[in-house]
């Protein structure tokens, strides 16, 4: 079998270089059928690379003098950082370089560049952010989509979303036939804004297993696979979950330190239940939310990505691609096309 080659940008995250490089060197030397072309600023990556044991017929660095900060506009940064890591590295994989791309830099300039230089699908509106999060059943996950690439959303576009999930879901994490739902402020179907009531009306005609609305408190009960929903209120539950998860930790933590000899006995025995949890919760584990709807696989990691989480992402889209994850949403598009066509016309 051809190595898969996934593209890392080395720079833009908070961690990185160091820990870009450390996540590429644990990706090669966990799975032998995946190469890393790095980019970013070739001497100092050398150096990192030094003292680091990994099959070097595997790895290649693209030099780039330039960094995309999360300070920068994203089209001007696109359009006049032509030599940054990312904007490099996304022409590299556009070009035939590489088969997937993974950055943890600014995130509008990610979508800008996989969108421009890229490209979308036919018949994509706008590509979206799939924000990936584990249920209370053990092994099981649920993808908000969209998880805060596009803010202003049409009806037409949910369906895309809902499309992209869907094909997500099956080639990535094994579910036959996901079960859909739209986001909402009530299960019943004559709830929700102007919005979610004209997404309702095309999931209800698509060929998904579209299932109904859903209210954000129970996206972590196993009662659907794809959440569908626009940038802003995808992105708003996504941080109001993380920092729910975040802070329920440090409650317990100070609890436990006020809580004199009996809590801290307890703690010993809990210990290995609650790293269970915090794992769970974990980011790393996930590595970050693929950029659906672009013509590649391009993953957007977290800003603060450590090197088990650039390591997870690598595999993760190397996974993507060899399940085809591109090629299935492109035949999902295409099975649901007349529904925006009716869309547009009324």
């Amino acid at each position: 079998m051809d190595n898969t080659r996934v593209i890392l940008d080395c720079y833009g995250g908070d961690n990185c270089p160091q820990a870009a490089v450390e996540g590429a060197i644990e990706a090669l030397n966990k799975d032998n059928t995946v190469s890393v072309v790095l980019t970013g600023k070739k001497q100092e990556i050398e150096s990192l690379l030094a003292t680091c044991e990994y099959d070097r017929t595997r790895l290649e660095i693209i030099d780039a003098d330039e960094v995309i900060t999360n300070d920068d506009s994203p089209a001007i940064a696109i359009r006049h950082k032509k030599n940054s890591s990312m904007v490099l590295g996304l022409r590299y994989l556009a070009d035939g370089g590489a088969d997937a791309m993974v950055s943890s830099g600014n995130t509008g300039a990610l979508l800008t560049g996989a969108s421009l230089i890229v490209k979308r699908l036919d018949g994509v509106t706008r590509a979206s952010l799939s924000a990936v999060s584990p249920q209370v059943e053990d092994g099981k996950y649920v993808v908000i989509v969209d998880g805060g690439a596009n803010v202003d959303c049409k009806a037409e576009m949910l369906l895309e979303f809902a499309v992209m999930g869907d094909a997500l879901m099956k080639s990535c994490y094994g579910v036959d036939n996901p079960r859909v739902a739209l986001l909402s402020n009530g299960a019943e179907e004559e709830k929700g804004n102007a919005l979610t009531k004209e997404a309702h009306a095309l999931l209800k005609e698509s060929n998904l297993n579209f299932v109904g609305n859903i209210e954000a408190r129970y996206l972590m009960n196993d009662v659907a696979d794809v959440v569908v929903t626009d940038g802003w209120a995808g992105n708003m539950v996504i941080k109001a979950s993380e920092g729910m998860a975040l802070n329920m930790f440090e409650l317990i933590k100070r609890n436990i330190k006020s809580g004199g000899l009996r809590a801290r006995l307890g703690y010993l025995m809990l210990k290995p239940a609650l790293r269970g949890v915090k794992k769970k919760f974990n980011s790393d584990e996930i590595g970050g939310g693929i950029f659906l709807g672009v013509n590649k696989v391009v993953m957007k990691a977290h800003g603060s990505s450590s090197a088990k989480a650039f390591c997870n992402a690598i595999l993760a889209c190397a996974q993507a691609v060899r399940n085809g994850t591109v090629d299935k949403i492109r035949q999902g598009l295409a099975e649901n096309a007349h529904l925006k066509q009716k869309e547009n016309k009324a």
